[in-house]
């Protein structure tokens, strides 16, 4: 027996316990318990939490009737809840914000904004709460449209002939407060050098008011093609003459 402690054998099995040992000394601290992990886990999943996110605001209106200025076009909305219900909501924003104008008619309101399609075990939060809105009544009008260019790119010996334009009227419609501030519709050629010969482009129509600002309006068709005849000016080589 004394010779069996003493011998090669003997010692081999002892090294073979304390590595066996320690293997299962290292790889519990790393992998831990897992029983520990999954309740860390399912605390991070259920623990409460809040995100705040940016949404658009819809309206629940009569379109054929009025239009509605003043709205924000989005939101903000913060969410609170379970860690990973908010996290998903936050991702797919699959609810909706709104305000309900179906009761209300032209003129100023203050709406209370809601939402629909949330969770029920979500809390939210919406940024502003309220908001105020200008609903008018929906005008639809005919106007002409007026080509217009730069006169100073038409190259010294040349002229504008003919002006041909496939749209003559465009329909034009609105809020009434808008519609009244249109002094004229406008297709603008954009001539970015002296013009020597014809050009033809299309171009965007524009409502404008006195001051040539642009009037937010929905214009049919949005735009047009333009023809710019250009030919050498004869009457002032006859005048040289």
């Amino acid at each position: 027996m004394h010779r069996f402690f003493d011998s090669k054998a003997f010692a081999l099995l002892i090294s073979f316990v304390i590595a066996v040992g320690l293997f299962f000394v290292v790889n519990q601290a790393k992998l831990g318990n897992p029983n520990a992990r999954d309740n860390q886990a399912n605390q991070q999943l259920t623990s409460t939490t809040t995100k705040q996110i940016e949404v658009p605001l819809q309206l629940n209106v009569n379109s054929s009737k009025y239009f509605v200025v003043g709205y924000p076009e989005k939101v903000k909305v913060q969410l609170k809840g379970p860690a990973a219900l908010v996290t998903t909501t936050a991702n797919t924003r699959n609810f909706k914000v709104m305000a309900d104008l179906s009761e209300l008619g032209p003129g100023k309101h203050q709406v209370r904004l809601q939402q629909t399609g949330l969770n029920s075990d979500l809390k939210a939060t919406i940024k502003p709460a309220k908001i105020n809105v200008n609903i008018q009544k929906r005008e639809t009008k005919v106007f002409p449209v007026e080509v217009e260019y730069d006169k100073n790119q038409i190259a010294t010996g040349y002229k504008v002939t003919r002006v041909d334009q496939d749209l003559q009227k465009v329909s034009v419609t609105g809020p009434a407060d808008e519609m009244q501030r249109i002094e004229k519709v406008l297709a603008k050629v954009n001539l970015t050098k002296e013009l020597r010969k014809s050009t033809k482009q299309t171009t965007v129509i524009d409502a404008v008011d006195a001051q040539g600002k642009t009037v937010n309006v929905i214009i049919s068709p949005s735009t047009t093609e333009v023809k710019l005849v250009v030919e050498k000016n004869n009457e002032l080589e006859n005048k040289a003459e």
